[in-house]
């Protein structure tokens, strides 16, 4: 990995964690020092964060977190639709018995007790990563893995995790089951539509958080 690579990843994980967020003004020498390197590796991972849409320049060439506007966020959830559906399709036709049994512990580990979540919402947001980057192995497909990767760092942009929404938590369980289930069926057409409307509750989710 490259200085460069090295500095891209750091400040990634700085907008995943929510220690720069959106409309947050980025100077090379400042990102420099919190990384503790060069500015030019820094220029580079700025100059490609850019290039992906996480970070903007405004006219005075002042650079900073993207701001997302309500369109945008829709715009990337419907985008999320499409891979999300796609990876449990293909995941329905291409999953081994290894894979699947792997979704179910986790999904297992997610389980209600009593009716309720045993995780805080930031674990259970980890835990729904693990979910869905399982579902994505299990498709077997690396160009679908790499789109969704992608949009992922995108989606750090937003703030908080739908998990904090009232319910959430419980209800993304079940719809969890219902994608596993027809994964494990092999039944591609349900395992895509279900997915799908598994992302379309997390967008209202987020819109509820962003209203």
């Amino acid at each position: 990995m490259t200085y460069a690579d090295q500095a891209y990843q750091g400040i990634l994980r700085r907008i995943q964690t929510g220690e720069l967020r959106q409309g947050d003004r980025l100077t090379e020498d400042r990102i420099a020092e919190g990384l503790g390197m060069s500015r030019t590796p820094v220029r580079e991972a700025l100059n490609r964060l850019v290039s992906r849409g996480l970070v903007e320049v405004s006219l005075g060439r002042t650079l900073a977190i993207r701001r997302l506007e309500r369109a945008q966020v829709i715009e990337l959830y419907e985008m999320r639709q499409i891979l999300e559906g796609a990876a449990a399709r293909l995941a329905a036709k291409h999953a081994s018995k290894a894979e699947i049994y792997s979704l179910e512990n986790l999904l297992e580990r997610t389980r209600p007790e009593n009716g309720k979540i045993a995780f805080s919402p930031d674990a259970m947001a980890r835990l729904n990563t693990e979910f869905h980057d399982g579902i994505l192995q299990a498709s077997h497909n690396r160009y679908l893995q790499d789109q969704s990767e992608q949009l992922r760092e995108s989606l750090w942009l937003l703030a908080g995790t739908t998990f904090s929404v009232k319910g959430r938590s419980k209800a993304a369980y079940g719809e969890h089951a219902l994608i596993l289930q027809a994964i494990a069926a092999g039944d591609e057409s349900v395992a895509e539509e279900v997915a799908r409307q598994h992302i379309e509750r997390s967008l209202e989710a987020r819109l509820t958080m962003d209203s």
